[in-house]
């Protein structure tokens, strides 16, 4: 397990010399606890239990109070960096932790966020590297500190062992000592199962309520709110049981040392009793052997930390270890002044081993408006994300003026592409700020050019705030309609030379998208467009019109061929004239 962990310790580095002082700072706190208490009380005992009637000296009495400020100053003063330095420490693994395994979210495809839930992913993010971080500094830290406590006491008890020609604490040392690892090992061996289970169940969690915060309104619009709050208190039951389970081995390891320790410390005192030992002599030797367990029962605790640390890690490297399926060549070839020319030639692609395109071959030339059409599953979208290069095809070549896709940057491609989604997502930000995720160093007249040609800045400027309303979590404050023009917004402030609409006129009604068809006319000027469309009515702009039906596409050409040679297309939009 420490080989797993070696290559996080690189977190540390930033904060190395922290790092090392408030391990030198754990040091003196674990001599000074291990073998300074015990010093002390030898000291101090002589000079305050003094027998007869006669007062203790004043001297003898300053004495005291000068070891006992001194020693218990160093140890508090020692325990306070250590402590407060490692916390830091432990703040900046975490910072580091979090924010690389973020970092390689961004970088993983498509495909990665389709197989998992997202809330799982968040709890992974939050409370897996938590554990971890934890587990870092705790192990860390009691590696260095304990084994000096121990080494501290044990060495106190050998001195005054062997002052006082006393060898029973020397042989109670050596035998229970190694006693308290047996259980502590196998307590460790039980924790690592339950430990994995309990973050699952955490994750499982996470997910539920992200799924519930995510859809408020279809929850209550089906009354189910009930059910939910039942799958949650199901889920939390479930939780708590593997917490209990865990705490359970987790909290077994203290008592089971400080029973063997108090074995061994009563064997000692029955002994001591019996060979009248005085206190004086015993009250050290005492203290040092409690230290000696002390140490041991922490170092105990390293082992549970060490499963529990294991059970995240396990989660965190299914995440650090997942490899983008999407990437970048080695030899890019750079993209300039491009022109938009698109072409798909004997293009196949599958989810897996779903075959959802099958041999598609299509050219589209600079400044041609294409429009997608074709029933649900078809393969629309698929043929979009293709060209966005979202995934990368099972056979044949898209290419770009000419560039296979695979030989560009995927920022460069992006770049060229202006995209608006069927369901486009917005942050919880002003309007200015959600609009310039289109391009972030527009100036304001750009804002305000872009906003107009998406029929948004009336009701923009008509808000309370204008364009620093913030407009809530996925755009909540705006109708469906207002949501889309925002988002087309974006894409016209991005001045790309290819467009992509996926029914993004969708919840738009007659009168703004007739607007928004003709701002999409003014941007298509010397731009290539593909436009998904339900409504055929969106159709009126383009220049030419794909047919696909079951991943391959059935019919290519203007309206009025299509209505004379594709009978999927007469269909479709005779289903729509019924509608």
């Amino acid at each position: 397990m420490l080989k797993r962990l070696r290559p996080y310790t690189r977190y540390l580095r930033p904060v190395r010399w922290q790092f090392i002082g408030a391990l030198i700072a754990g040091l003196i706190y674990g001599v000074a606890s291990g073998a300074g208490i015990p010093l002390i009380l030898k000291e101090v005992l002589p000079r305050i239990w003094v027998e007869g009637p006669d007062p203790v000296p004043f001297g003898d009495l300053i004495m005291v109070g000068v070891i006992m400020v001194g020693g218990m100053g160093i140890r508090c003063a020692s325990e306070f960096a250590n402590m407060y330095g490692m916390a830091y420490c432990g703040q900046r693994v975490l910072e580091g932790l979090r924010t690389d395994t973020f970092a390689h979210l961004q970088k993983l495809s498509l495909s990665f966020f389709e197989r998992r839930r997202s809330g799982d992913t968040v709890s992974r993010l939050i409370t897996d590297t938590e554990v971890l971080r934890a587990g870092i500094v705790t192990v860390t830290n009691d590696i260095i500190k304990q084994p000096f406590t121990l080494m501290g006491a044990a060495g106190v008890i050998i001195y005054l062992s062997l002052q006082n020609s006393q060898f029973v604490f020397i042989l109670a040392f050596l035998i229970s000592a190694p006693a308290c690892v047996f259980p502590i090992r196998w307590l460790a061996g039980k924790l690592k199962i339950r430990a994995k289970k309990l973050q699952a169940q955490v994750g499982d969690v996470s997910a539920y309520v992200t799924d519930s915060i995510q859809a408020p309104r279809e929850i209550r619009a089906f009354n189910l709110q009930e059910g939910q709050v039942s799958g949650m208190r199901r889920r939390v039951r479930e939780l708590m049981k593997w917490q209990l389970k865990v705490l359970k081995y987790e909290r077994s390891v203290a008592p089971l040392v400080e029973f063997v320790a108090t074995i061994s410390i009563a064997v000692v005192i029955v002994y001591a009793g019996r060979n009248s030992l005085g206190i004086q002599q015993m009250v050290p030797l005492l203290g040092a052997l409690y230290f000696c367990y002390e140490p041991v029962k922490k170092l105990g605790k390293i082992t549970t930390h060490l499963k529990s640390m294991e059970a995240s890690l396990d989660r965190l490297e299914e995440i650090s270890k997942e490899e983008p399926e999407v990437l970048d060549p080695k030899v890019p070839v750079d993209l300039h002044n491009v022109e938009g020319e698109i072409a798909f030639n004997e293009v196949s692609f599958a989810y897996a081993e779903d075959l959802v395109l099958k041999r598609v071959t299509v050219k589209a030339g600079q400044g041609e408006v294409i429009g997608i059409v074709g029933p649900s599953g078809a393969g629309k979208t698929s043929f979009i994300n293709l060209l966005l290069r979202f995934y990368d095809p099972t056979e044949g070549v898209v290419s770009i003026d000419g560039h296979d896709l695979r030989t560009l940057r995927q920022e460069d491609l992006r770049d060229a592409i202006a995209f608006v989604p069927q369901e486009p997502l917005l942050f919880n930000a002003s309007v200015r700020d959600n609009i310039l995720v289109g391009r972030p160093d527009a100036t304001d007249e750009e804002i305000y050019k872009a906003a107009g040609q998406a029929r948004a800045h009336d009701f923009i400027t008509a808000m309370e705030n204008g364009y620093e309303t913030f407009i809530g979590e996925k755009g909540t404050r705006l109708s469906g309609g207002q949501r889309q023009r925002l988002a087309l917004a974006r894409a016209f402030l991005r001045k790309a030379p290819i467009l992509v609409l996926d029914e993004a006129a969708s919840a738009l009604d007659s009168e703004n998208e007739a607007l928004v068809q003709q701002a999409v006319v003014e941007l298509a000027q010397d731009r290539t467009v593909f436009i998904i469309a339900h409504r055929f009515s969106t159709l009126s702009v383009v220049d030419r019109i794909l047919v696909f039906e079951g991943g391959e596409i059935v019919g290519d050409g203007t309206n009025e061929e299509l209505e004379k040679s594709c009978q999927l297309y007469q269909e479709l939009r005779q289903r729509q004239k019924v509608e």
